[in-house]
């Protein structure tokens, strides 16, 4: 299906639904031009891992995508710590959304441990990829995330986090016969995203997702 346009995401469920629906597009053959050479038979699961996140000791689930796939978070960390812990985990938490896609898993264990459990990040994310899973879908492409900005509460327990998300290379693509829903290019490719994150209070260092909001067709997205 063809990229249409909508107005600002105001629903939780409209962004999940646009969301989904954005990247869709004609077919083409399987696997038609998408990026990446690596083995798509890679065995990624959400086992914990210590290397994510490089100085910290959290214990972070493990991401790893078919060669097909990347998520680029391409962005320079804050020099201040909390707003570097904060958008370093704004990025992971959108890169276990498209880990739960990858793995076709609503119930996957990598995005609940970067959500506030019950919240709206956490019901957009279960939301997206079981979208994605009824429509027989995953992703393939480049899903690019950049511009990232934080502003920290007074109370340093909570932080917003602005930044842009590029769709203009990555696609949908039918996880049975491995056909690719190509689309052009145009505003509908980028959003604009603000996420609420919390301070959680164990483990020490790590900030969950509580509120989630998108705009759809953000110029200020286009070309950053």
């Amino acid at each position: 299906m063809n990229r249409r346009t909508s107005p600002a995401l105001t629903a939780l469920a409209t962004a999940t639904a646009l969301l989904l629906v954005a990247c869709g597009g004609e077919s083409s053959e399987p696997d038609e031009k998408t990026p990446g050479s690596g083995e798509n038979s890679a065995e990624a699961s959400a086992a914990p891992s210590g290397k994510e996140s490089g100085a910290d000791a959290i214990d972070r689930p493990e991401m790893k995508f078919p060669g097909d796939m990347e998520v680029v978070l391409d962005w320079s960390q804050p020099s201040d710590a909390d707003q570097a812990a904060a958008l370093h985990d704004a990025g992971e938490y959108m890169t276990a959304v498209n880990f739960g896609i990858d793995k076709q898993d609503p119930e996957n264990s990598a995005y609940k441990f970067y959500v506030v459990p019950l919240s709206s990040a956490h019901t957009f994310a279960k939301d997206m990829i079981k979208k994605h899973v009824d429509a027989g879908l995953t992703g393939t492409g480049s899903l690019r995330f950049s511009n990232g900005k934080v502003k920290v509460s007074d109370s340093g327990n909570s932080a917003s986090v602005t930044f842009c998300r590029d769709e203009s290379k990555y696609f949908n693509k039918e996880v049975t016969s491995g056909k690719v829903q190509k689309t052009g290019v145009d505003e509908n490719s980028y959003y604009a995203f603000t996420l609420i994150m919390d301070r959680a209070k164990t483990p020490n260092g790590l900030w969950r997702a509580k509120d989630i909001a998108a705009e759809r067709a953000a110029s200020e997205c286009v070309g950053v």
